[in-house]
């Protein structure tokens, strides 16, 4: 039965697909019962499936044809970057696209030619390019996160990120990613950590304080967000998704206790100290390098 093929998979089909599996006049029924459904020109899905991500980039790669490429967040999402689907489906053509399209679909044209990979039967843009395309596309509160991710899948790193931006035009909030890659580049891997150095400990009497520092200890080899070696002390920068759960808080433990075998006093602030209340981290962190200086 046609219906049912259909709503076994979230591919998209042409009318002459549809036919194809069944008869013309079966098909012109099940569309006419809205249970195959037009979500683009000459491109159906199965009722149950019209509002599905996968459906909706599977109609737009076969509706935009063989020089339609997936782009931005969804890119992202396909990639790994994002953990939920965006809204938006965006595809980027080499050729000016003048029909009308819903809510969903986002389309850009560009004259130049991004690197193309292919991921469960979809065209996409490569991961590097999907993050420089799609940053910007984000809401604010995404954007952090996505780029930390993409570069924790070791998929792309901070340096090739910045030399896809060179060499794209015609990015939204260029400078915003910039200066992301930036600090991801020497070593922040949260928001936080980026957060931190710039806005809270910018001042000078904490320009000593040495970033992303490796040190070992007990045999192990730790990164310290900030780290002051004339008092040996070590300031961490706790984002919430990365310090919450008991196993994350005792490895926090045992990391603050292999330090302090070598002398390391281990200062943690939370997300919400850092965001909430920065002149008290600086006041905190101050008492502490001067208590540590006197000893």
């Amino acid at each position: 039965m046609l219906v049912d093929t259909l709503r076994r998979t979230t591919r998209a089909f042409t009318f002459a697909e549809l036919a194809s599996m069944s008869s013309a006049r079966k098909a012109r029924t099940a569309i006419g019962h809205g249970e195959a459904v037009r979500i683009l020109p000459d491109a159906y899905v199965a009722d149950v499936h019209q509002r599905s991500f996968e459906a909706r980039v599977d109609a737009a790669l076969l509706w935009a044809g063989v020089t339609g490429t997936l782009s931005g967040p969804a890119a992202m999402h396909v990639w790994g970057f994002l953990a939920e689907p965006p809204s938006v489906v965006d595809l980027v053509v080499p050729h000016p696209m003048h029909h009308q399209t819903p809510e969903w679909l986002r389309i850009r044209r560009i004259s130049w030619q991004p690197p193309l990979s292919r991921i469960g039967g979809k065209t996409l843009v490569g991961p590097a390019h999907a993050v420089v395309l799609g940053y910007g596309l984000l809401p604010g509160g995404q954007r952090a996160a996505a780029v930390h991710k993409a570069i924790s899948t070791h998929l792309v790193s901070a340096r090739s990120l910045l030399d896809a931006l060179e060499a794209v035009p015609r990015v939204p909030a260029r400078r915003e990613l910039a200066q992301r890659l930036t600090d991801a580049e020497t070593g922040a891997e949260t928001d936080l950590e980026e957060r931190g150095p710039r806005r809270v400990f910018n001042t000078g009497e904490f320009a000593r304080l040495v970033r992303q520092h490796h040190v070992m200890a007990n045999n192990r080899s730790y990164r310290l967000d900030m780290f002051d070696p004339a008092t040996l002390t070590d300031v961490e920068l706790d984002a919430d998704e990365l310090h919450s759960t008991p196993l994350q808080r005792q490895r926090d433990m045992r990391r603050d206790a292999d330090l302090a075998l070598v002398g390391i006093q281990t200062i943690r602030l939370s997300h919400r100290d850092v965001t909430e209340r920065p002149e008290w981290c600086r006041a905190l962190v101050r008492g502490v390098l001067v208590a540590r200086a006197t000893r």
